[in-house]
C-alpha cells in the first residue's frame, strides 16, 4: 500500500455536518400524519440554518391538509355510514355493504393524500434542501413516543 504525501485529505469539521431526521422518517410520519412530518421537516431546516424555508414548507402542510380535508368532507362519501359502522363494529356486530364501502372511500382517500403528501415532503422539500447525504441522521425513538402519545390523547379526547 503506497501513500501519496502531495495529496491532501478533505478533512471535516464537527460543523459540517447537522443532526436531521433522514429522509425515510420524514415520509413515514408524513404518511401517517403530515403535520407531524412537516414539524419534522421544519426542525431540520431550522436546525440547518435553512429559517427562510420554514413558512414555505409550513404553509404548504397547512394547505395540502386543509385540501385533504376538504375533498373528503365533499368527496360524496356518506360520512355518517361511516360513523355508523364504527359504531357498529366496536359493539361487535357487523357493518352493511353500503357502510363498508363508505369506510373503504374514506380509507383510500386519507392512504392517497397520506401518500401524495409524504412524497412532496420527502422527495420535492427534503431533496430541495438536502441534496447531498452530509448528515449524521437523528435517532426517531421520541418522536416516535410522542406521535403514539398524541395519537392516544386525540383518541381518548
Amino acid at each position: 500500500m503506497e501513500f501519496d504525501e502531495n495529496k491532501e485529505e478533505e478533512k471535516y469539521s464537527e460543523d459540517d455536518y447537522v443532526d436531521i431526521y433522514s429522509k425515510r422518517a420524514i415520509f413515514w410520519f408524513s404518511f401517517f400524519n403530515l403535520i407531524f412530518g412537516g414539524v419534522l421537516l421544519v426542525i431540520n431546516l431550522y436546525n440547518a440554518g435553512y429559517r427562510k424555508a420554514v413558512p414555505v414548507v409550513l404553509a404548504f402542510v397547512l394547505f395540502f391538509s386543509y385540501l385533504s380535508y376538504f375533498v373528503i368532507m365533499h368527496s360524496g362519501v356518506d360520512l355518517q355510514q361511516v360513523v355508523d359502522a364504527m359504531n357498529v363494529t366496536a359493539k361487535g356486530g357487523q357493518p352493511t355493504a353500503a357502510q363498508v364501502t363508505a369506510m373503504l372511500s374514506v380509507a383510500g382517500l386519507n392512504i392517497g393524500f397520506g401518500l401524495i403528501g409524504a412524497l412532496i415532503l420527502s422527495q420535492f422539500f427534503f431533496r430541495r434542501y438536502f441534496p447531498d447525504n452530509d448528515y449524521y441522521p437523528k435517532p426517531v425513538g421520541l418522536p416516535i413516543l410522542i406521535f403514539i402519545i398524541l395519537m392516544i390523547l386525540t383518541r381518548i379526547l
